[in-house]
């Protein structure tokens, strides 16, 4: 109950039902402009992230930091998946970062790249971040890194 009426919200806030949408292509709605379509989608980020830190989780696409117990790094991450398979007072997240990759090459060089990894994680391993608008669009927008 507790975990349809937080995703029934957070849904609304990203993705409001307008009854009085007009299906034209003729028409452009108000506020169909790079800059207001942005304004909202940070606007509707930004209330997602604190509803969700009310309940004590974290919202799809808001940024973290990731502890890497094993190397023990911290990484620049941003929520892709929210996971209540193990009941709402047990959620996981799938996360994405990036980080360096050292490759030994044949002639013995080392070359070094930057990988994206996808995975799992407990909320254990994540720390909030202060809002940063730009960072938060680059997540959104899709930008990420690019």
């Amino acid at each position: 109950m507790f975990l349809s009426k937080l995703v029934e919200s957070i849904g609304e806030i990203l993705a409001p039902i307008n009854p009085f949408a007009n299906d034209s292509k003729d028409d452009k709605p108000s506020g169909s402009d790079p800059v207001s379509t942005k304004r909202r989608r940070l606007d509707a980020q930004k209330k997602a992230e604190t509803l969700a830190e009310s309940n004590g989780v974290f919202a799809k696409k808001q940024r973290v930091f990731y502890h890497n117990k094993s190397t023990d790094t911290m990484h620049d991450a941003y929520i892709v998946g929210v996971h209540f398979d193990d009941g709402p007072d047990k959620p996981y997240y799938t996360i994405s970062y990036k980080k360096q990759q050292e490759t030994v090459l044949e002639d013995g060089t080392k070359q070094s790249s930057i990988v994206e990894v996808e995975k799992q994680t407990t909320p254990d391993r994540l720390d909030r971040v202060e809002w940063d608008e730009e960072k938060s669009w680059r997540v959104l927008s899709g930008l990420r890194g690019q």
